[in-house]
């Protein structure tokens, strides 16, 4: 389950990373112009040309770059928080990669060790491991000859610091991805803010100068929700893991409990 969870992660930080590097905004296609009749011809061709030929503002090309002109100041902080993200995102994933949580038929083999040789077999089993379970159950197993209190104390210390590793800096993911919307809010109501700024200038602002403070707010806020919801299901990925190995470490520190118990008496 750990392996197929960190493919859906990789798919997914793939998509978003793709998401953000190509994402034009569709533009609506022109309408269709009237016919022309004899007379309307020999108007305009008498009729002075006073339309500009090409209106840069107009002429969007609707790229990332637009948007992050468009969105005003606020997308400075949105980006920032993006990259923050995707670099810490791929950090801990590859950090899950080196320490090998995959814990599919693990117990089974625990298990089958301790019911055909006891600790002895146990130990020979998981000496040549580098799994993530395996290093914690080898801590615990150096104590056995102490007693259970001794092999579970060992365990418990050892998985307190090994799972740490893994939990560190999830806080500031989480935070992150809750910042991300609360920042798009703030940059609509500094987009609305500007839209109303233009009855103070302007005796009678047309619709164009008031759009330019919506589309604004709508970027923004747009901008952190896009960024918040791969956010959040990344966090619960990473934390799903998290669970998972540590149920398993819960299987497997009960079984070698019980095995110390019986071999001591």
């Amino acid at each position: 389950m750990q392996r197929k969870a960190l493919i859906t992660l990789n798919s997914l930080l793939l998509i978003v990373l793709f998401t953000f590097m190509s994402a034009p905004l569709l533009s609506e296609e022109p309408p269709a112009e009237p016919e022309q009749t004899e007379e309307t011809q020999q108007e305009e061709q008498s009729a002075p040309d006073t339309q500009n030929p090409a209106d840069p503002e107009e002429d969007s090309s609707g790229s990332i770059l637009d948007l992050l002109i468009k969105g005003g100041y606020t997308m400075i902080g949105l980006l920032l928080i993006s990259t923050i993200i995707a670099a810490f995102s791929l950090e801990r994933y590859f950090f899950f990669r080196r320490n090998k949580l995959n814990t599919k038929g693990y117990f089974d083999r625990i298990r089958q060790a301790l019911d055909s040789g006891g600790l002895d077999a146990l130990e020979k089993e998981i000496a040549s491991d580098d799994l993530f379970l395996s290093r914690i159950l080898k801590d615990g197993l150096r104590r056995r000859t102490h007693g259970r209190q001794e092999v579970e104390k060992a365990i418990e210390t050892s998985a307190t610091v090994e799972i740490g590793k893994l939990e560190r800096g999830l806080n500031l993911l989480s935070n992150l991805g809750n910042l991300a919307p609360l920042l798009g809010f703030f940059g609509t109501v500094v987009g609305m803010r500007a839209s109303f700024l233009q009855f103070v200038e302007k005796a009678a602002p047309t619709a164009r100068d008031l759009a330019i403070g919506v589309e604004e707010a709508l970027i923004t806020t747009a901008t952190g929700l896009f960024i918040a919801m791969p956010t959040y299901l990344i966090y619960n990925l990473f934390i799903y893991n998290i669970d998972s190995v540590s149920i398993e470490l819960e299987r497997c520190t009960a079984a070698v409990l019980t095995a110390v118990e019986d071999e001591n008496g």
